[in-house]
């Protein structure tokens, strides 16, 4: 998504949010709606009716986008899976779930609830339209638009791409037959990336054949399910390594120390360039009194370094962000990408006793990839825990 949501409102108890990108598809929608799909069907509109109508059937068709979303929730919500929020994008929605299905049943029911009440939508929308057709023109152009996507929507979500509901049904059918969640999740994905590089191929021929809007459409549908495929892969195998891990098996107990007044230009040259750290901990007799990053570091020009005491520019002890030593290593990654930090100091009884890096966490996540790719220890695992997620405002360091 592009750039952070924010919240409009809450239905349920459930917020929704709107991704700035959302209205740039708002905008496409309308603009084609009321520059080429209703002059085409009806010629004798005025200008300012063409996009009154084009906007308030946009508006609607996301409308019924949510009620696909709210679907969805409320079927969570009624096996006991809590829904914090929803958020409408420019491919459409997503609902944010508080916590994995638990059985291949609660999958299928959960997935299949949108693309079932699309067709539902699809059905009235199109009865409604067959009544009041006659009744008046703009009314009866939304109804058959709204109707046609709707259908169209039913049909395209159940197709077993995953991340859409049809590849999480398939996930739902592999889970059953499999009895392994993350075995699902490998084929599900797996489908879903030869499904995005479909629609890639589709979209290109499509751009060939001179239909340029609804070529590079295809592509971007595409190359957006690819990347979501692999990203929700990734993601199931980070959670399965790390859910039964805390902080303290992360951290690395030996880090670099140093007395508040050494100089800067000594902290790069000794410990930076000469071992590749990233941080040092500033300490006077053992006791923290703060840490020092590059991003510290590069606040202060160069000529500077060897006059700068490393105390003068580090941040303090209380504003490092740290966790707690029993901490689910589930909570770290999230941690370190959202706040995009480099490392995190591991905290027990209020004294650090380790470190957490990135570039370490990654390493271990990596072999253990590696030691499990042949590995079928997984044949009756469930699914992992959902990663908590931190503040959705973070503060770069």
């Amino acid at each position: 998504m592009l750039g952070r949501s924010f919240r409009i409102g809450s239905i349920g108890g459930i917020a929704i949010e709107i991704n700035p990108s959302w209205f740039l598809i708002l905008a496409v929608v309308s603009y084609m709606l009321a520059v080429g799909v209703f002059p085409d069907a009806y010629g004798d509109w005025a200008t300012a009716t063409y996009w009154l109508v084009g906007i308030g059937a946009a508006l609607l068709l996301f409308a019924t986008v949510l009620i696909h979303e709210l679907a969805h929730a409320v079927v969570a919500i009624r096996r006991g899976i809590p829904v914090p929020r929803i958020t409408l994008f420019i491919f459409g929605g997503v609902s944010h779930l508080g916590a994995q299905p638990r059985t291949p049943g609660e999958e299928f029911a959960i997935a299949a609830a949108g693309p079932a009440t699309s067709l539902v939508l699809g059905i009235l929308l199109g009865a409604a339209w067959l009544l009041l057709r006659d009744a008046n023109e703009q009314m009866a152009a939304i109804l058959s638009y709204l109707a046609m996507v709707n259908l169209v929507l039913a049909v395209f979500n159940i197709l077993p791409g995953f991340p859409l509901d049809g590849g999480r049904v398939l996930r739902s059918i592999a889970w059953n037959r499999t009895g392994s969640f993350r075995k699902a999740t490998r084929i599900a994905a797996g489908v879903g990336e030869l499904f995005g590089w479909g629609l890639i191929g589709v979209g290109a021929l499509v751009l060939f054949l001179g239909l340029w809007v609804t070529g590079l459409w295809a592509i971007m549908i595409g190359w957006f399910l690819l990347g979501a495929a692999r990203a929700e892969a990734q993601g199931i195998q980070m959670d399965t390594i790390l859910s039964n891990l805390r902080a303290r098996d992360l951290m690395h107990e030996r880090f670099e120390q140093v007395t508040p007044g050494t100089a800067v230009q000594e902290i790069v040259d000794e410990y930076m360039m000469n071992k590749g750290e990233r941080a040092v901990v500033i300490a006077n007799d053992d006791f923290v009194l703060g840490i020092l990053t590059v991003t510290d570091i590069n606040r202060v020009p160069r000529s500077e370094w060897g006059s700068t005491p490393a105390q003068r520019i580090m941040t303090p002890r209380a504003e490092v962000v740290t966790v707690e030593a029993d901490a689910p290593a589930l909570d770290v990654m999230p941690l370190l990408g959202q706040r995009r930090l480099n490392q995190v100091p591991v905290i027990e009884d209020g004294r650090m006793i380790g470190l957490i890096t990135r570039r370490e966490l990654l390493d271990r996540v990596q072999l253990a990839e590696e030691l499990g790719k042949e590995s079928d220890r997984d044949a009756g695992d469930a699914p992992p825990p959902i990663r908590t997620s931190g503040g959705d405002d973070p503060t770069p360091r």
